[in-house]
């Protein structure tokens, strides 16, 4: 199973955090691989070697993207760190959260043996560390699995009930290919990549959602990401400066995942249900958003980059065998974290 999955771990300052994730990883004794994409202002790799601190139960390819000043930085080095992956699968791993090897080990069996299955998310919990214990809340999503069998109701159900996707396990092809979209078009709108990113994979293929089995830790209040003016609430999204542009490249994104993959043209229908959610989120009425025909007409100026994009992609997928390996309960991680 070590060949098939690869753990992109990014980094944004908070080097004692990384430490600490990387910590639990060795002692796990992860036998995934692991790139390590540096976006900090100073370089996480030259601190660890000046301290003397080593990971020796884990296989380590580390990188140095610059500093990620913006969403756009963050998108490029994504980008770069996906083109470095050989394995069919990949999932972003934050360097302030935590994972189960064990559930992630079942989610790379799982899509090994479900060729139609994009994604594949298990258990999502926040933990929270006091003196001498560690507490786990109640799951963060509780949406169920994306399985309708067209893209256009994947589509449309993705955006009825949002969901993030960063906790997934993705195949790495499709990844790869969204990452250089991302890139390509000098994304600096983090909305457009949170929700691309769930939109594309529902069009991609099924999701696989469960909740019943140790998988992903989310630790609150460590995000630098998500702090001062990077971003914007989707409430916000409809009303700020990128949206004009963002919308368009949305939509074209989407209609060419859906054409290419799935002969399946859906640009005017998720068009209507994705600004529709937006203006309801941003507390309009759709009835009088006099901007949709624009909106679509402006995502075409988009198309013909996009389709180079997925033309160098090969989504063809293959089984692969993996032992299936024993479930494990929350219970059972806190355990493990000798706390």
């Amino acid at each position: 199973m070590k060949d098939l999955l690869t753990l992109v771990v990014p980094l944004l300052e908070r080097h004692s955090l990384t430490h600490r994730v990387l910590q639990n990883l060795n002692r796990q004794k992860c036998e995934f691989k692991i790139i390590v994409a540096d976006g900090s202002l100073t370089e996480f790799n030259q601190e660890r070697l000046k301290q003397g601190v080593y990971y020796d139960n884990l296989d380590i390819d580390y990188f140095y993207n610059g500093h990620d000043f913006d969403i756009h930085r963050y998108m490029n080095k994504m980008h770069n760190a996906f083109q470095k992956i050989s394995t069919p699968f990949a999932m972003i791993f934050d360097n302030d959260d935590l994972i189960d090897l064990s559930g992630i080990r079942r989610g790379v069996y799982f899509l090994s043996n479900n060729l139609d299955y994009s994604t594949y998310r298990n258990d999502i919990r926040t933990i929270e560390f006091a003196e001498n214990y560690v507490e786990i809340k109640d799951t963060l999503y509780t949406h169920p699995s994306i399985e309708q069998g067209s893209a256009r109701e994947r589509a449309l159900d993705c955006v009825s009930h949002f969901n993030s996707f960063n906790y997934a396990i993705f195949r790495t092809e499709q990844i790869k290919c969204f990452f250089e979209i991302m890139d390509s078009v000098k994304n600096n709108d983090f909305q457009l990549f949170s929700k691309s990113l769930a939109y594309f994979f529902s069009c991609s293929g099924k999701c696989k959602r469960l909740f019943d089995e140790s998988y992903y830790y989310f630790i609150p209040g460590s995000s630098i990401l998500q702090t001062g003016s990077k971003i914007h609430r989707f409430s916000e999204w409809i009303e700020t400066k990128f949206w004009e542009r963002s919308s368009a490249i949305m939509i074209s994104m989407i209609a060419g995942i859906s054409s290419h993959m799935h002969q399946e043209d859906i640009r005017k229908d998720f068009s209507k249900a994705f600004v529709s959610e937006a203006c309801q989120k941003a507390g309009l009425e759709f009835s009088r958003y006099k901007n949709l025909d624009y909106d679509i007409e402006s995502s075409k100026k988009f198309d013909i980059a996009i389709k180079q994009i997925l033309s160098k992609y090969s989504f063809e997928d293959k089984e692969y065998s993996c032992e299936l390996t024993k479930a494990s309960s929350n219970e059972e991680f806190v355990k493990s974290l000798n706390i």
